[in-house]
């Protein structure tokens, strides 16, 4: 049973390995419930009003809407949700665009039991809270610093044609090739050609590295709607 007082979370992750480990990793903490889990941003959306937690926990990169996308929707339904971004994708940049949509903390998904715990806690209470060797002094830094990186970004969006953008953005939700180029009406070879030459364009070799940064274009457009 519930205790009326007890944290009540929706967690958010396209991977159900990892929500199963959070879910198990919370489940001897009494005054914190998982009450429910979405597998992409949509699903998320979609069980937010009638689940009504104290907080999410949000992957960033996800299929079809990704975590900042679906948070920021929620939010405009919700002024007052809380939202704790999990991400693979560490950096101070990530902390901004965050910090930037509204959300009151991140961590990287290898962060141990205790923090994670602590974190939720930080969070629900109203506080921020992204990474124990970030305090509030810092946070005003990354912010100042990352309000003219941003602009920078956008500027080097400009080289991209809109097909590559669309793709890109695709890309930022999990999709492949194969994907793509159904959601397009194209074929594969031609979503290949277009991935060629931003990876070329970029100097990028792997494609971690390609989505790392279609995951930030991504979040860089959402932003400009803020």
């Amino acid at each position: 049973m519930i205790k009326p007082e007890s944290i009540r979370i929706v967690i958010a992750d396209d991977h159900k390995l990892f929500r199963s480990g959070i879910i198990s990793l919370l489940d001897d903490e009494p005054d914190i419930h998982v009450i429910n889990e979405a597998e992409n941003g949509k699903e998320l959306i979609d069980c937010y009003p009638n689940s009504k937690p104290d907080l999410l926990l949000i992957d960033i990169s996800m299929p079809i809407v990704n975590g900042v996308e679906a948070f920021k929707i929620i939010k405009k339904s919700d002024p007052n949700v809380k939202a704790l971004f999990l991400t693979m994708y560490e950096g101070e940049e990530y902390i901004y665009y965050t910090m930037k949509i509204g959300a009151k903390g991140l961590l990287g998904k290898n962060t141990m039991k205790g923090e994670l715990v602590y974190a939720i806690k930080t969070v629900n209470e109203g506080n921020r809270y992204f990474g124990k060797n970030c305090n509030e002094e810092q946070l005003k830094e990354i912010e100042k610093k990352y309000k003219q990186i941003m602009v920078d970004q956008l500027d080097d969006f400009v080289q991209f044609t809109e097909t590559e953008k669309i793709i890109l953005e695709y890309i930022s939700k999990g999709m492949t090739s194969q994907e793509i180029a159904e959601a397009l009406d194209c074929s594969k070879k031609n979503v290949d050609y277009h991935r060629s030459k931003v990876m070329q364009r970029l100097e990028i070799k792997t494609l971690p590295e390609l989505i790392s940064y279609a995951v930030r274009f991504s979040m860089v457009n959402k932003l400009i709607e803020t």
